[in-house]
């Protein structure tokens, strides 16, 4: 980096000479030009009428002038007499300095030859019935920059070292902060400069290493939950175990029975055990293979009919109430909708309305709530057995029953609740609970709109 400052240093103070060279020479050629056409002004005025304007009176005034080409034009252009080509006879008038002259009085006019170093100075002015026209040579722009170049290069070559001096020395020291900053960044340091400049560097630094802690703390926790999400796949595995076992040893167990001589009357209570075990196992995997393959669904949404749903999982379920004498109350307003597919809102109602049967009281009640607005909501309340506080936030997990022996009468498996939480915070709704022992249970989904 260092080398790069120093070169672009040397390139910069390079240019800016040449410029200033070209720049100052262009000037004094301007200068010089101005210079020429004001002596031949003067020595215009040399010129006497009297003496004529044949080829000797401009040879004599050009040999009183030192050299000065001299031409005599008439009135039209056309040359009269000229000092340094006897009998020349051509046609000036489109010449610059004499339409100028024409115009007014006077005119000038600088021919370059880049290629002989030099240029000529026209000067024509009215003399009498005639136009006097002077000429001489002077340095052209690019003559004078041939007359510079060694100096120049000399500048240069000077330029060159002390520029690369300089560099060295003032990158030393604009770099030893930054090393300090960079050495101050990799030990994780909180990094402060005096330097105003170096300020931003300074925060920029700064932010990284906070960005490079954060990232280091999302890593960690990660980490943690993939420790979490294994010990919970153990936990998955010794759930679904266990409400294995259960059938499956009755099954081998009655199977095992129908082996033997048996009444009739035995018998048949030996196959109904055994059909109606492997129902619940058939039940069970289909519950766990549906609550896994939530996780890849990624089906797009459409509005699905919240209340046609509601109403129509209470009229299915009725049969259920009315064996334990459940009053329902239905507060569904009509036509609400909610951007989900219709099978993923019959499992939230059929889960919820089913848990409001299961765990309530005989002759209980349950009260099914639908409302729209910017946020629909869906409201499950029952008048059951309740929660208690300790097992309020475990009702979402999977495999959790609050109470065994209605899990076991009615063949819940645990994974009702814990399906509508997947689903709903798969689709960013909000789901809660509210319950008191003995008292009742209410579940609250509130169907928030994603942005599309």
């Amino acid at each position: 980096m260092k080398a790069r400052i120093m070169i672009f240093t040397v390139l910069i103070a390079l240019f800016g000479l040449v410029i200033f060279a070209l720049f100052s020479v262009d000037l004094y050629s301007g200068y010089e030009t101005e210079r020429t056409v004001q002596s031949l002004r003067v020595y215009a005025g040399a010129y006497d009428v009297a003496d004529g304007a044949d080829e000797a009176a401009a040879k004599a005034l050009s040999e009183k002038l030192g050299g000065v080409r001299v031409t005599f034009l008439s009135e039209t252009g056309e040359v009269l007499a000229d000092s340094e080509i006897p009998g020349l006879s051509t046609d000036h008038s489109d010449r610059e300095e004499f339409t100028e002259a024409v115009e007014n009085g006077e005119g000038y006019a600088v021919c370059s030859s880049e290629s002989a170093g030099y240029s000529s100075v026209y000067y024509c002015v009215h003399a009498g019935n005639i136009y006097l026209r002077l000429a001489t040579r002077m340095v052209s722009f690019w003559g004078m920059m041939l007359q510079v170049l060694p100096t120049l290069l000399w500048l240069m070559v000077l330029e060159v070292l002390l520029c690369a001096v300089c560099a060295y020395i003032s990158t030393s020291f604009v770099m030893k902060p930054i090393r300090e900053l960079v050495k101050r960044a990799a030990l994780n340091e909180k990094i402060e400069t005096k330097y105003a400049e170096l300020r931003p560097i300074a925060e920029i630094m700064n932010r990284m290493n906070d960005d490079i802690a954060g990232k280091i703390r999302e890593i960690n926790a990660e980490k943690e939950q993939v420790m979490k999400a294994t010990a919970s796949k153990n936990d998955f595995i010794a759930n679904i175990t266990h409400e294995m076992n259960t059938p499956l040893t009755s099954i081998k167990g009655f199977a095992e029975l129908l082996t033997t001589p048996l009444p009739e009357e035995q018998r048949k209570k030996a196959l109904d055990t055994i059909i109606r075990q492997s129902d619940r196992l058939s039940g069970l995997v289909a519950c766990v293979i549906n609550y896994n393959e939530l996780d890849n669904d990624d089906l797009p949404p459409y509005d699905v009919n919240l209340s046609k749903i509601a109403e129509e999982t209470a009229e299915i379920l009725k049969p259920d109430m009315e064996k334990r004498g459940i009053t329902l109350v239905s507060r569904i307003e009509k036509d609400v909708t909610v951007p989900s597919r219709h099978e993923r809102i019959v499992e939230i109602a059929g889960n919820l309305i089913r848990n409001a049967i299961k765990y309530n009281k005989e002759n209980g009640s349950i009260e099914i709530c639908v409302s729209g607005g910017e946020t629909p909501v869906l409201i499950v309340k029952d008048t059951g057995i309740g929660v208690s506080a300790e097992n309020k936030e475990k009702i979402f997990d999977r495999f959790f029953t609050v109470d065994k022996s209605h899990g076991g009468k009615h063949g819940g498996f645990g994974l009702g609740l814990a399906t509508v939480k997947k689903i709903c915070a798969k689709a960013g709704w909000k789901l809660s609970c509210e319950s008191e022992l003995n008292v009742g249970t209410e579940f609250r989904i509130e169907f928030t709109r994603q942005p599309r």
